[in-house]
């Protein structure tokens, strides 16, 4: 019956394709039929230059494996995508998208561009996020950013481009990526933010390419450093470069402005730079300027204990805590015992005085623990 029916397909010219059709399908009959008999008579049809009977016979090709192919050899790719899709066969989607490469790239001059307006405007969408998976694997990043931006993803568009930043191995590579990702985000009206980030980001590196020529390669060791990764080394670079201290300082309160880092982030970062790199005069004079410190002092007085410094240097932070139960921790952090006791008295507490009494081993303070304890 597949080949009386191929044959007449082949043969039949006096018709119209609704009328060839159905009589190839009465010559199939309602019986049962062989896998891919109605794609073996389409594509007998399409050779015969009847591409409208086959499209009618096709409708009816109930196997995926043979109505894909089928499809594909006369040139109806879009259909076959979406056959291949509602079957939930990726290798089909996959073959699908390999043939319409193929014959979109017989034409040199605009074929590629045909491709991918044909994936992105008329195959479904597994289609498209199956190419751009495939594209996303090519070492030529431009490949991927062509289907992104034919699709007008520029979220996604952009974010590649600005990943590549990342794995360059110069800054000016960097740079490039980041200044071409800036302009990606600047053609969709939903990325403004994602502009204004990466315009962010550009000003920063460009300032980060200032600090090496004025100080040296040496301030900035590490790669894509963030903004606060470069606010905290420019400070700690001025315990190497003691001459240009204050300039490296006021380039950090310069970054910190220009980007709008918070006062309390910024106070953070600094009182960690200065005690990491053992500039212990230019905390105590972070601790008594004129403003008052947005983080409170006990920042100061842990970064004086983690830095192993003298009582004296620790109490001028602790005794600036109007806080009493915060006081008292950081002297028992502090292991100054005496005022720790003293402290604890004061807030009439005997859980605090008995705290105190358990972790000293000196019998003095055990002692005078005893005698609070017994006040109260």
């Amino acid at each position: 019956r597949v080949s009386r029916a191929s044959a007449f397909v082949a043969m039949d010219h006096n018709h119209t394709d609704s009328q060839t059709a159905e009589a190839a399908i009465r010559i199939l009959g309602d019986g049962d039929l062989s896998r891919g008999g109605y794609a073996t008579v389409a594509m007998a049809a399409n050779k015969a230059g009847r591409p409208g009977v086959a499209d009618l016979l096709l409708v009816l090709e109930s196997s995926v494996a043979d109505k894909v192919p089928a499809l594909l050899a006369i040139g109806s790719y879009p259909e076959a995508a979406t056959v291949a899709a509602n079957a939930k066969d990726a290798d089909l989607i996959f073959e699908t998208l390999m043939e319409f490469e193929k014959f979109c790239l017989s034409d040199p001059a605009k074929g590629q561009s045909d491709y991918l307006g044909t994936v992105v405007g008329k195959f479904p969408s597994e289609g498209y996020h199956m190419l751009r998976r495939y594209f996303a694997c090519m070492p030529d990043v431009k490949i991927v950013m062509n289907l992104l931006l034919r699709a007008q993803k520029f979220t996604a568009a952009g974010s590649t481009i600005a990943m590549q930043a990342l794995k360059a191995e110069h800054h000016k590579d960097s740079q490039t990526y980041i200044a071409e990702a800036s302009r990606v985000f600047g053609l969709g009206k939903e990325t403004t933010f994602e502009k204004v980030c990466t315009d962010d980001v550009l000003d920063l590196m460009n300032d980060q390419e200032v600090l090496r020529n004025k100080y040296g390669p040496d301030i900035l060791t590490k790669k894509n450093a963030s903004l606060m990764d470069t606010i905290y080394s420019v400070i700690c670079y001025a315990s190497v470069n003691r001459r240009d201290s204050h300039k490296l300082l006021t380039d950090a309160d310069k970054l910190a402005r220009k980007f709008r880092v918070s006062d309390k982030r910024f106070w953070h970062v600094k009182v960690r730079a200065f005690a990491d790199t053992e500039q212990w005069a230019n905390l105590r004079n972070l601790a008594d300027s004129k403003t008052k410190p947005p983080i409170g002092f006990k920042p100061f007085a842990l970064a004086a204990i983690k830095g192993n410094q003298s009582n004296s240097e620790i109490l001028r932070y602790i005794e600036r805590i109007t806080v009493a139960e915060e006081k008292f921790d950081l002297l028992c952090e502090a292991k100054i015992w005496i005022k720790a006791v003293e402290e604890a008295a004061k807030l009439k507490d005997i859980q605090r005085i008995l705290y105190v009494k358990s972790f000293s081993n000196d019998p003095n303070i055990q002692a005078l623990c005893n005698d609070y304890a017994n006040r109260l």
